[in-house]
């Protein structure tokens, strides 16, 4: 098994192509973690990149995450309210940015100052991918691990 993290094939769709973050975290989760998402799912995120196209939103690539942990711990026909452990999961990466950065908003995230990144998007990103892996890990949904998808 290859041992690229995920953060690392995030940032080689992210930066330094004309990628969104959004976009980036899709096709780097996708790959990944083998999910085989076709290219109808990818275009449903596809739009949710740099703050859903107006900045006044949330993260696209956090977003997406959402989207990731949703699709790998939600069971056929379940409800949210009977996914505690995607929703705790997801306070989990959400508790993470605000302590990181302070907010989900686009606009402001991309004000934040990043060392040794030209673009704060890119280190916010990266910054997000990792965690995503370790919350992932951390409740058994490792690459190569369990999934309650069809796709895996």
């Amino acid at each position: 098994m290859n041992k690229i993290k995920l953060y690392e094939l995030v940032n080689e769709y992210h930066i330094g192509t004309d990628l969104s973050c959004a976009e980036a975290m899709f096709k780097a989760c996708n790959e990944y973690y083998d999910l085989k998402l076709s290219e109808e799912t990818r275009k449903m995120f596809s739009l949710m990149g740099i703050g859903m196209q107006t900045e006044q939103s949330c993260c696209g690539a956090f977003t997406v995450a959402v989207g990731i942990i949703g699709l790998m711990t939600a069971e056929d026909n379940q409800i949210n309210v009977d996914n505690s452990e995607g929703c705790q999961m997801i306070y989990e990466l959400t508790d993470f940015m605000f302590e990181v950065c302070g907010t989900l908003h686009c606009v402001e995230l991309q004000k934040l100052e990043a060392k040794n990144y030209n673009n704060p998007c890119h280190a916010i990103v990266e910054l997000l991918a990792k965690r995503l892996e370790e919350i992932l890990d951390q409740h058994g949904y490792g690459r190569g691990k369990k999934s309650r998808t069809a796709l895996s």
